[in-house]
């Protein structure tokens, strides 16, 4: 019974056609959020941000990370999935998860700082930080 509810197996693809260990696998389930889905969030806005032309894009000397302005952004994300405005796969399964109220924005963030380390959200903030801050430095 207890093999159950084990994890796949360290080669076994997830998902997104990506591994990752065991452990790692069953942390991503103890939340509702996994590390696939945020970077999947993640490369979404870098690609959001591949739209605009590099000069309206923010400067390279203002660079940070998602995680820098994590707040906001967890409640702008919340109401994208909630309005259908977001593209993730998932949205669905998500805002139900995620109801959009103050609470839900401090579990979200709660659980995207639990898995910021993960190698996909990593790269993923990496990304979006090499698409997001690419304009001339400003005066």
């Amino acid at each position: 019974k207890l093999r159950a509810r084990l994890p796949p197996p360290e080669d076994t693809p997830q998902s997104s056609g990506r591994t990752r260990p065991a452990a790692e696998a069953l942390r991503g389930r103890e939340m509702p959020i996994t590390p696939e889905q945020f970077a999947v969030t993640l490369e979404n806005m870098a690609k959001a941000w591949e739209g605009l032309p590099e000069e309206q894009r923010l400067p390279k000397d203002e660079e940070k990370s998602f995680f820098d302005d994590c707040k906001s952004m967890c409640q702008e994300i919340i109401a994208r999935w909630h309005s259908g405005e977001s593209s993730h796969p998932d949205r669905e399964a998500l805002a139900a998860e995620y109801p959009d109220t103050d609470e839900a924005y401090n579990k979200l963030l709660k659980d995207l700082y639990a898995i910021k380390d993960d190698p996909f959200v990593a790269a993923a903030d990496l990304k979006l930080r090499l698409v997001k801050y690419t304009a001339p430095v400003r005066d």
